[in-house]
């Protein structure tokens, strides 16, 4: 489905202040990936982000109900700030409008006016939606694979697999991330493929139907990226198509 960028504008995105604001991201959770309680953020986390310097981003429908959200994290390694995105979630009836990307776009702007350089996530490398929402969208970048990062997941997006994970870096004012955001594909001209991994554009439609073959895909994608990952190439493209779609990977 086409997205609608215009339809976004219907929303209020907006820091989190109360405790049921907080509470009502909280339970999004469940909404959205159908987690177990102990697979959720609690609230009691979500209620100290703002004290340190992190945020809670909701998406508010008209009426004023949470339909969506996005919670950064403060965090240091290699003697810089940045923040980790811990979770970027729409409930589907208000999918394919824009959400996500304005929830993202409110983040970088907080996270730029806090003198923070890029935000981490982590995704599931098997979901063509998010990759492409990721890499061409937003104009991250993948350098590392976490393989069974969560360990055992209960949630219908992970469908009993192993949860691994690909880490996301998005340098908020680089070059290749204001292309993104500006419509164009974020990938120079000068980078040329050095290898691809391909992936069902329907991953969760083979897990559910063949989950021995799903997790054995899985499996060959993880072996592929940790190869490419150690010979020092990074995901820069991602090409969806209507069965099959690929990461591009090049040298940075």
């Amino acid at each position: 489905m086409r997205q609608d960028t215009t339809s976004a504008n219907r929303y209020t995105i907006r820091p989190c202040r109360t405790l049921q604001e907080l509470e009502a991201c909280v339970a999004l959770q469940k909404r959205i990936w159908g987690y177990r309680d102990r697979d959720l953020y609690p609230l009691r986390l979500f209620v100290n982000l703002e004290k340190i310097g992190g945020h809670v981003l909701a998406a508010f429908a008209p009426g004023d109900e949470a339909v969506g959200f996005v919670a950064s994290m403060p965090a240091w390694r290699d003697s810089e700030r940045y923040y980790h995105s811990l979770s970027l979630g729409v409930l589907a009836a208000h999918e394919n409008r824009g959400l996500g990307r304005a929830l993202k776009l409110k983040q970088r702007e907080l996270a730029i006016a806090a003198g923070i350089r890029r935000i981490e996530w982590t995704f599931d490398p098997m979901r063509a939606k998010n990759a492409f929402f990721n890499i061409v969208r937003l104009g991250g970048i993948v350098r590392r694979l976490l393989p069974d990062h969560y360990g055992h997941v209960e949630s219908r997006l992970q469908q009993g697999l192993p949860s691994d994970r690909l880490l996301c870096e998005w340098w908020l004012k680089s070059p290749r991330v204001r292309r993104a955001l500006s419509g164009k594909l974020p990938n120079s001209a000068r980078h040329q493929a050095q290898a691809e991994v391909v992936i069902p554009s329907d991953f969760a439609r083979l897990a559910e139907e063949d989950p021995g073959q799903a997790r054995r895909l899985q499996r060959r994608v993880r072996r592929q990226l940790e190869r490419h990952f150690a010979r020092g190439l990074a995901i820069t493209g991602f090409i969806r198509g209507e069965e099959a779609s690929r990461y591009v990977l090049t040298t940075l």
